[in-house]
């Protein structure tokens, strides 16, 4: 009975084990964060929006990204060059390149997510045309990068850097690396500007900020990756040389996912008590007013009841100054936008007298 293989330990000659442990540390952490999401989504909304669906591919990338890196390991990650063999140095370029295209989508997948929570929780249309164009950018820049380190070299064999003709593939990931601090940036600065909208105690947008702004440690994550991935530049010891560029790798799209989750959990969802996160709700019923961004047509409003009688009873709470129940039990405040007595009689038959406002959403049960 032939005895187990020695585990490998951290050693100035073998960096690998580091690699192989941090990897799957960072990968536990970022799936307690999407189990925290889940648990959290589930006790206040029992829903799912695509912000989560895209979290929730970016973590299954990940997970096959730290398959890869492990395997990676195996194939001389962290060791010195000229203590491989040539099929192992193949082997290490292969899983190089497809860790690569990995880490691409899934950076692109959590950004992409962090936008779509921006969209669905302003109402203002400048806000959204921002958020849009962001992420317009970050799509097209994420697919020009995935076709580029696609085929960073000659085919048949786009993985193999030794001997084999290919691209500047430091000048390739330099810019990939300031193109990804300027998308996270951008990440940072948009919720600074819809925050400073929200109608709500200062205390309560400096809480929903600092949930966005956590995002600052990718800023940082990316910067060492930048660092070490020029010290490696030109090396003939790329196994050895690339152990922290692929550490600083794995942290990266780690954090970016776990920040993407943290807007979510509950100290953000509970200063939002105001009626922000019912915004996309309301919207998605036809309803874009909110915090006084707008005003909604009581005929709009009542073409979800069904029969004259449910339509005649909303314009009389209307008139009233009672509680319209809308759908899924948000109760909300509406009152006519009523003219001065005298002209309220001449003015009775024009539409401009079944317009409402809501000036309180509140009580989601």
């Amino acid at each position: 009975m032939s005895s187990p293989a020695p585990q490998q330990v951290d050693s100035p000659s073998n960096h690998g084990p580091i690699v192989g442990v941090m990897t799957w540390f960072l990968l536990a952490a970022t799936v307690c964060a999407v189990i925290a999401r889940v648990a959290t989504k589930l006790a206040i909304s029992r829903r799912f929006t695509s912000d989560d669906l895209l979290i929730f591919a970016a973590l299954g990338l990940s997970i096959g990204q730290g398959v890869v890196v492990t395997l990676q390991i195996g194939k001389g990650l962290g060791k010195h060059a000229d203590t491989l063999t040539a099929p192992q140095l193949d082997s290490f370029d292969q899983f190089d390149y497809a860790s690569n295209l990995l880490f691409i989508v899934n950076l692109c997948l959590a950004k992409v997510s962090v936008l779509q929570m921006l969209r669905t929780i302003t109402p203002i249309k400048l806000h959204v045309r921002m958020v849009l164009g962001v992420g317009l950018f970050t799509l097209l820049w994420s697919l020009a990068s995935e076709f580029v380190a696609a085929f960073q070299c000659s085919m048949p064999r786009p993985w193999q850097v030794t001997d084999n003709r290919c691209l500047d593939r430091t000048a390739f990931w330099n810019a990939y690396g300031v193109l990804n601090l300027i998308t996270e940036a951008a990440l940072l600065l948009l919720p600074l500007i819809i925050v400073w909208k929200i109608q709500t105690k200062l205390k309560k947008k400096a809480v929903i900020f600092l949930c966005f702004a956590s995002r600052i440690v990718v800023l940082g994550a990316i910067v060492g990756q930048l660092v070490y991935q020029n010290r490696a530049a030109g090396t003939n010891d790329r196994t050895f040389m690339m152990w922290p560029v692929v550490l600083m790798a794995q942290t990266v799209q780690s954090l970016s996912i776990i920040t993407a989750c943290v807007p979510c959990l509950k100290p953000f969802l509970e200063s939002l008590e105001s009626g922000m996160l019912r915004t996309d709700d309301l919207r998605r019923r036809g309803m874009n007013g909110m915090y006084g961004y707008g005003s909604h047509n009581l005929t709009n409003l009542s073409a979800r009841s069904n029969g004259k009688k449910e339509k005649s009873q909303v314009a009389s709470n209307a008139s009233a100054g009672k509680h319209y129940k809308l759908p899924n039990n948000i109760s909300t405040v509406v009152s006519v936008n009523r003219n001065e007595d005298a002209e309220r009689d001449s003015d009775s038959q024009k539409s401009s007298a079944r317009i409402i406002k809501y000036t309180r959403t509140f009580s989601v049960e």
